[in-house]
C-alpha cells in the first residue's frame, strides 16, 4: 500500500465523516482528500517529481496533515524540521536535505527570514496563518495520478548520529503504513474512536505512527497545536475523547494538573504512550488516577516505527518492561555477531522487517553501521526473561530522551565549543523527575579566557532549540579519559549523582 491510499479509503468509506476538529474548524474526510490532491497539484505544477523534497516547520494543524498526504501522492519526500530549532539548524538541516518547497508556520516566519539566503534550495515557502489555503485553492482536487511504488521513499525525520549531526532517517510508504497498521492494532484503535493528537508531528511517532494509525482506522483526530493539560481536559470532555498518545511526561502533568478531574475524562479508555520510557510507578499512579483508562507502553524508534508493546494487563507483572515484540515485528537480543542471546543475557536489541528505514539521507557510513546482515541495530542494550518481555537496560549511543524528544550530547558539546572561551565541552544524561533525562554539561575554559554559566546558556540558546540546553554546567579542570582518548562519560555521570565533581 502507498501512504496515499491511507486516506483515500477512508475518505470513500465514509466521506462526510468528520476527519480532524481543531479549534472552531470541523473537516470531513471527502474536504480533507480533496485538499490534499488540491497541494499534490500544486507541487506537480511547480515541477516537483519523484524523489524530489519538500520541507516543513510547522507545529500541528490540518494544513500540516494536508501536506503530508498531499506530498505522499506527488512522490516526494517530505523532510520534517521541527519549529523548535533555532534558525542556524533550521538552515543548515535545509542546506543538506536541499527541498524545493518550503511550507512553515506563521509563527516561526522570523527564523526562517533570518536565514533565507542561505536557503538557496528553496524556491517557494508558503506560509500556514497567511498563504496556505490560497495557494492551494487554484488547483483541482482530483489525484494527481503519479504512479509510485510502494517501495518509493515518502518521509525523512531526524534522528541523531555519532558525528553530533542530526541524521535524516528516508522511510518508504511501505515502511508507514506497516507501521501503522501495527500501532492501530496494538493500541486498539477503532472508527469509533475520537483520537487526541498531542505529540509534535514533526516527530516520527507524532504523525507517521500514531496519527497515520487513528486515519488509516477512519478516526476523528483533535488536533492540538501545544500542549496543555487543562485545555486537552476541555477538549477531551467536549469532543468525547477515548484514546490518545502521550509522551510519559504529557501523562504525569495530566494527572497532576490542577484541574485534572476524573469525571471530565470519563470516555478515554486507552493512553499510548512512548517516545521515552515510562517512569518507575507512572503507569500505577495512571490508573488510580483514572480507573476507567488504559496505558498501553510501546518502544519503538524513528527508523523503525514501533518495536514492542507493554499492554495494560500486563504492566504490573512487568514493571520496567518496554514489553514483547509488536505483531509482525522480528525482533532479536543479539551478542556482537548477530547471534541471539539466552534469556537474562544482556544485549543489543535488534530488527527486521518491512517497517525498516530505507537508510540515512546521503550518509552511507551511518546507514551501514546501523544495518548489519539485513538487521537494524538500534544501540539499546536490553535483556529479554524467558517470556520474552524486554527490559531496556542502557544505551550504546549517547542519546538521551527529555520531554520524549530526543537529545544527542554530541551536538550540545559541538555547539558549545563554538565558543571562544570553551575549550572542550562533555555532556551526558542524568535521571529528572519531571523530564524523564536532563542534560549537564562540563565545560573547560581556555587558558585566559572566562566566562559564566549564563551567558554560555545564552549562547547555546541562540543555536539550538531551548530544550537542548543543558540544565547545568559544571566548570572543570580538565575531563578524564581513557588512554585511548575516550571521556569516560559514565564515571562522570556517576560520580555528579553522587554529588562529586570530577576532576
Amino acid at each position: 500500500m502507498r501512504l496515499g491510499d491511507i486516506l483515500r479509503l477512508a475518505a470513500q468509506r465514509d466521506p462526510r465523516k468528520t476527519a480532524i476538529i481543531a479549534g472552531d474548524r470541523h473537516i470531513s474526510y471527502a474536504e480533507y482528500d480533496a485538499a490534499s490532491n488540491r497541494f499534490s497539484n500544486l507541487l506537480a505544477d511547480a515541477g516537483i517529481g519523484k524523489g524530489d523534497r519538500i520541507a516543513t516547520v510547522l507545529f500541528n494543524s490540518p494544513e500540516y496533515c494536508i501536506t503530508h498526504f498531499g506530498n505522499a501522492r506527488a512522490g516526494s519526500v517530505l523532510v520534517h524540521i521541527s519549529p523548535m530549532y533555532a534558525a542556524p539548524e533550521i538552515a543548515r538541516i535545509v542546506g543538506r536535505t536541499r527541498p524545493r518547497v518550503l511550507v512553515i508556520d506563521a509563527a516561526i516566519a522570523d527564523k526562517i527570514e533570518q536565514v533565507r539566503a542561505r536557503l538557496t534550495s528553496v524556491e517557494c515557502v508558503i506560509v500556514v496563518g497567511e498563504d496556505f489555503d490560497d495557494a492551494i485553492a487554484v488547483y483541482p482536487d482530483t489525484d494527481p495520478g503519479i504512479q509510485i511504488d510502494p517501495a518509493d521513499p515518502v518521509a525523512m525525520t531526524f534522528t541523531g548520529g555519532t558525528t553530533g549531526e542530526p541524521k535524516g532517517a528516508v522511510v518508504s510508504h511501505t515502511a508507514r503504513f506497516v507501521s501503522s497498521w501495527t500501532t492501530a492494532l496494538e493500541h486498539r484503535v477503532t472508527g469509533e474512536d475520537v483520537t487526541g493528537i498531542l505529540t509534535p508531528m514533526f516527530h516520527a511517532v507524532g504523525l507517521m505512527i500514531w496519527y497515520q494509525a487513528t486515519m488509516l482506522a477512519g478516526c476523528t483526530s483533535v488536533i492540538f497545536r501545544k500542549w496543555d493539560a487543562a485545555e486537552f481536559i476541555r477538549q477531551a470532555e467536549l469532543h468525547k475523547i477515548s484514546s490518545v498518545f502521550m509522551v510519559p511526561v504529557q501523562a504525569r502533568d495530566l494527572i497532576r494538573s490542577e484541574v485534572f478531574d476524573a469525571a471530565r475524562l470519563k470516555t478515554l479508555k486507552n493512553i499510548g504512550a512512548g517516545g521515552a520510557l515510562t517512569p518507575e510507578g507512572l503507569i500505577a499512579e495512571c490508573r488510580t488516577a483514572l480507573p476507567h483508562c488504559d496505558y498501553t507502553d510501546h518502544y519503538g524508534q524513528s527508523e523503525t516505527g514501533i518495536l514492542t508493546i507493554l499492554k495494560p494487563w500486563e504492566s504490573e507483572a512487568h514493571k520496567g518492561s518496554i514489553g514483547r515484540a509488536a505483531t509482525g515485528v522480528d525482533l532479536r537480543i543479539a551478542d556482537e555477531n548477530g547471534d541471539a542471546v539466552p534469556p537474562g543475557t544482556i544485549g543489543e536489541l535488534i530488527s527486521r522487517g518491512p517497517f525498516m528505514m530505507e537508510g540515512y539521507f546521503e550518509n552511507d557510513g551511518e546507514t551501514e553501521q546501523y544495518f548489519r546482515d539485513g538487521w537494524g541495530w538500534s544501540g539499546d542494550l536490553a535483556v529479554a526473561d524467558e517470556d520474552g518481555f524486554i527490559t531496556l537496560v542502557g544505551r550504546s549511543k549517547e542519546m538521551i530522551v527529555s520531554g520524549g524528544i530526543n537529545v544527542y550530547p554530541r551536538e550540545i558539546e559541538i555547539t558549545m565549543e563554538e565558543d571562544p572561551a570553551v575549550l572542550e565541552c562533555t555532556a551526558f544524561g542524568v535521571p529528572d523527575d519531571r523530564w524523564g533525562e536532563a542534560l549537564i554539561a562540563y565545560i573547560v575554559l581556555r587558558d585566559g579566557h572566562t566566562a559564566d554559566a549564563d551567558s554560555l546558556l545564552e549562547f547555546c540558546g541562540e543555536q539550538l532549540a531551548r530544550y537542548k540546553r543543558p540544565r547545568e554546567i559544571v566548570f572543570v579542570s580538565n575531563v578524564p579519559k581513557t588512554p585511548s582518548g575516550k571521556v569516560q562519560k559514565p564515571l562522570l555521570r556517576d560520580s555528579y549523582l553522587d554529588g562529586r565533581i570530577l576532576p
